[in-house]
């Protein structure tokens, strides 16, 4: 994924009505709070390593066992695609898009825009949202932030994945840009996917872990914890989901051993005409939401901003 951090949103002359600014506030107050409550349970992980407490789906093509359908994923650099550029690709046989929600430093203010009309075009929609362990916000409030973006969107996205990559080092701790990266760091970044993918199951949305084998190793140190969790795995080649084998000891990594999604081809163009974007694999039926009714509280910051 290529992430173009945005300049932050100027903020609007007219805010409203003090309702509005009073949710604002207390938004703002959560996050506070949340990032006192990371920090404690960053002490407690550094002391001891138990898998993070997570209730996720079974993982891996098999948990959900329905037909490929091809996709792209996109983020801010792309634009504002018009509809009939997405019709177009529905044409063309892609069935999803996945959007970038927050970057790592910036919402992805077009976000909205391009998962409404992708949606509107008949085409699934999801969304990512891009970790960075040198920020203050801990993963709740970063995934808020993704969610944020999507505006009233949000409700639509069949899972929303945690992505964790670590190409861009001023979006890594000190600790894990050293040779070889500090251990504690890397608990602490267990620590924050672990917030994350929380906050993703209280919104009722599947949680779906984005990586490859050197940005794990490198964030987590090779981690298991997550091995529950649906992999998209990011390796550029044959758009399938069984080749290469990532059950074979050369290939495996994370105690993963099959992925529902892969992104298989980096900045490339789906049409002549078309939109820079990444291709992409799915297993058509990690899209369905696993808890129908969303809890209202976790999107409110989504719907009211």
């Amino acid at each position: 994924m290529t992430h173009s951090p945005t300049r932050p949103r100027a903020l609007k002359t007219r805010m409203g009505s003090a309702k509005r600014a009073g949710k604002i506030s207390r938004a703002l107050r959560r996050c506070f709070a949340w990032s006192r409550a990371a920090a404690t349970l960053a002490a407690v992980t550094l002391a001891s390593e138990p898998a993070p407490d997570v209730s996720p789906p079974s993982a891996g093509r098999a948990a959900f066992g329905n037909e490929s359908v091809r996709g792209i994923d996109i983020s801010a650099s792309a634009g504002e695609p018009a509809f009939q550029d997405f019709s177009d690709l529905k044409q063309q046989g892609y069935h999803c898009v996945i959007v970038g929600g927050w970057g790592g430093v910036n919402r992805n203010p077009r976000a909205q825009v391009q998962s409404s009309r992708a949606r509107s075009a008949g085409l699934l929609t999801a969304g990512y949202c891009y970790l960075n362990f040198a920020s203050g916000l801990d993963g709740e409030c970063q995934v808020r932030e993704a969610f944020a973006a999507f505006g009233a969107e949000a409700a639509h996205l069949g899972f929303l994945a945690i992505d964790v990559e670590s190409d861009a080092s001023n979006q890594l701790s000190l600790g894990l840009q050293a040779e070889p990266p500090d251990a504690s760091a890397q608990r602490d970044a267990v620590a924050r996917i672990a917030e994350a993918v929380q906050a993703v199951q209280r919104a009722g949305l599947c949680p779906v872990i984005y990586t490859k084998k050197s940005y794990w190793k490198r964030v987590t140190g090779n981690t298991a914890a997550f091995s529950s969790l649906p992999l998209w795995w990011t390796q550029v080649g044959p758009a399938s989901l069984s080749e290469p084998d990532l059950s074979s000891p050369g290939w495996t990594f994370g105690g993963w051993t099959n992925y529902v999604g892969k992104q298989c081809a980096l900045q490339t163009r789906a049409t002549p005409s078309a939109f820079p974007v990444d291709l992409d694999i799915f297993d058509r039926g990690v899209f369905a939401p696993t808890n129908p009714k969303r809890e209202a509280d976790s999107l409110q910051i989504a719907v009211n901003q």
